[in-house]
């Protein structure tokens, strides 16, 4: 190093003799007296100039190489002589009071199922425990959407994607399995993957982010971490050295808290969601540093689970989750924190006009509504009311645009944020990771582009058609990665499948599907928000 810093201040002092006008060695020229000829410009003493420039430049970048060259090299000498650490399970946000695994051995020893203290949340599902010859298996992640609710795994896009690789190569033994946790969201997916490697997976496919905000967490580090180191330590990660030096602090850092000192909180077991207890929607409000607490800790979980399936050498497909944007109101809204009550009140005033004009006024209703959200652009309730007006006049653009704002401002968030979507594709593209737009998939098989009723039976789970649908996009997406190869009649035969597999199901099936809905709909969905009591009558703070 001392030989770079010689290098460096030699090159820092030849650098300023030149910029003098002089090379090493020569004197400067003094000024022309009286009487004295001022020597002319010449074309090679003009060029002079740029190649010093040149110089300098090129100076610069071999001190650079110079000075990087131990690190490329000592990084390419890890990647060739030292095998990649294995991936740290620690998350740094969270930690869990307990882990049991999805998947045990049945009684005969032959087959891997669910296991019972498991089907709180996940449907029965099995496979060998010797994987044959001919089988090819893959492993499903996700919450609810994933395991098909309201229905179940019968009519989920797991099992429309097995009828699908079926009818195009029906001797090969296809295991596609439901791994679809009620309320799971990506954090509590990580463990599971990794149980997962150990039952010889030829395909990951990830679909998961609605569910992020239903657990009770803190992110108070946060709040001392820029989000621009959060993001450069996830790209530093990406580095052989970075990572083996951060596996060892962060090892560390572990064996300094095992006195309990450890500020992150302790999930239970199994999902414990705020909406499960009473009054569960009323602890839901405005906090900025939650927020973006799941955001960073998504996108974290999303690389981590790309990691870990690349680190072993399996493919992986992303999923980007359809939200119903047009016939779902936001859960709960709140006004500004920061409003005075005097425009609060001047708000519901003008909501109470808009409500009171009739549809045939629809731009009337437009007007005083976009009056009352310059107030308080903050009120998901108003920013939803203002697209179902744009929906009625039918300027499709300007009603997703309030639709979407409306779900941002949501203060339950069940449905996925746009950073999130962000984060999602910004990992496909960072990891080369083929990735299913199932949010494109439904608005592009939708008339006016919004998602709604028409393939989503609630805020976020597709119909049975949608189900399909996405099947569909994921057997294209392995068509893309040569997993399967697609015969001249294969859809003649994966519509015969699908309808006899739909004739298997009876009455009783769809039945229990439209009770869940139900269900879900008392659990989380309220109705369409009206406007709200003037600020002098509420009882809320």
């Amino acid at each position: 190093m001392k030989i770079f810093a010689h290098l460096i201040r030699f090159g820092i002092k030849n650098v300023r003799i030149r910029s003098n006008g002089c090379t090493v060695g020569e004197e400067k020229s003094k000024t022309p007296g009286r009487g004295q000829t001022k020597p002319t410009r010449t074309s090679a003493s003009s060029a002079e100039p740029r190649r010093g420039r040149r110089r300098i430049i090129f100076f610069h970048l071999t001190a650079m190489a110079v000075v990087l060259s131990p690190l490329v090299l000592g990084e390419l000498a890890l990647r060739l002589c030292v095998s990649p650490p294995p991936i740290n399970l620690n998350d740094p946000y969270v930690s869990f009071s307990g882990l049991c695994p999805l998947f045990v051995l049945d009684s005969t020893g032959t087959r891997f199922e669910t296991a019972e203290e498991r089907l709180t949340c996940f449907c029965p599902q099995s496979f060998a425990a010797t994987k044959g010859p001919n089988t090819f298996r893959v492993f499903c992640l996700g919450g609810s959407t994933v395991q098909g609710r309201p229905y179940s795994t019968e009519t989920s896009f797991a099992t429309w994607l097995k009828l699908n690789l079926r009818a195009a190569r029906p001797e090969t033994n296809w295991e596609v399995v439901n791994c679809g946790g009620i309320s799971y969201a990506s954090y509590r997916l990580v463990p599971i993957m990794w149980e997962l490697l150990k039952h010889e997976p030829d395909l990951f496919i990830i679909y998961t982010g609605h569910n992020e905000f239903l657990e009770d967490r803190t992110y108070r580090r946060l709040k001392r971490m820029p989000r621009a180191l959060l993001r450069l330590h996830q790209v530093m990660l990406n580095l052989r050295s970075y990572s083996l030096a951060h596996r060892f602090l962060s090892g560390r850092r572990a064996q300094g808290t095992d006195d309990g000192r450890s500020s992150k909180p302790v999930l239970p077991i199994e999902v414990q969601a705020r909406l499960d207890f009473r009054e569960g929607l009323d602890s839901y409000h405005r906090d900025q540093t939650w927020h973006q607490g799941t955001i960073e800790h998504f996108r974290h979980n999303l690389q981590k689970m790309v990691r870990m399936s690349h680190g072993a050498g399996i493919p992986i497909i992303l999923a980007n989750p359809v939200t119903n944007l047009k016939d779902c109101p936001p859960f709960k809204s709140e006004f500004r924190t920061d409003l005075p009550e005097h425009q609060m009140e001047r708000v519901v005033e003008l909501w109470e006009q808009a409500g009171k004009l009739d549809w045939d006024d629809a731009y009337g209703k437009i007007r005083l509504l976009e009056q009352a959200a310059a107030l308080d652009n903050r009120h998901a309730g108003l920013l939803y009311w203002i697209g179902k007006c744009y929906e009625h006049i039918g300027r499709s653009n300007e009603a997703k645009k309030w639709f979407v704002r409306a779900k941002e401002q949501d203060i339950c968030p069940l449905r996925i944020l746009e950073p999130m979507h962000d984060a999602i594709l910004d990992v496909s593209a960072r990891h080369r990771v083929p990735l299913v737009d199932v949010k494109v998939l439904i608005e592009e098989h939708t008339e006016d582009g919004i998602p709604g009723d028409e393939w989503l039976l609630d805020h976020v789970h597709p119909s049975i058609a949608g189900h399909q649908l996405i099947a569909d996009s994921l057997y294209r997406a392995m068509e893309d990665m040569e997993l399967v190869r697609t015969p001249q009649d294969w859809r003649t035969t994966r519509d015969e499948l699908r309808q006899r597999h739909l004739s298997s199901m009876n009455d009783a099936y769809y039945a229990h599907g439209h009770i869940r809905l139900k269900r879900l709909h008392n659990w989380s969905r309220g109705p369409i928000p009206n406007p709200p009591p003037r600020p002098s009558d509420s009882t809320q703070d």
